[in-house]
């Protein structure tokens, strides 16, 4: 939890690009616990109501493939477990 808090104020202060997991909203038929999550690029600086940094500019390229290889694996994940939980309870 500390690792993560400390993650997210270290992207906050670069005021970059960075790519998100974000829930994609469907509606089944079966109660499912988990959604389907697709990968999102944002812009921190928009999202946060900051000016541009140049150091965020800077790393940009370096965050965005570094946020995406992380979140990417996350999605994978939970994609993995909401196909087999949709396969479960709903097939």
């Amino acid at each position: 939890m500390l690792r993560a808090l400390l993650c997210g104020l270290l992207v906050v202060w670069v005021s970059g690009c960075v790519t998100v997991p974000v829930s994609e909203k469907k509606t089944y038929t079966c109660e499912l616990s988990t959604d389907k999550k697709v990968l999102k690029v944002i812009d921190v600086a928009e999202a946060t109501n900051t000016y541009y940094d140049v150091v965020g500019l800077a790393l940009s390229p370096i965050l965005v493939p570094t946020t995406a290889i992380v979140s990417g694996a996350y999605v994978l994940i939970n994609n993995t477990y909401h196909l087999g939980e949709e396969a479960i309870k709903c097939g």
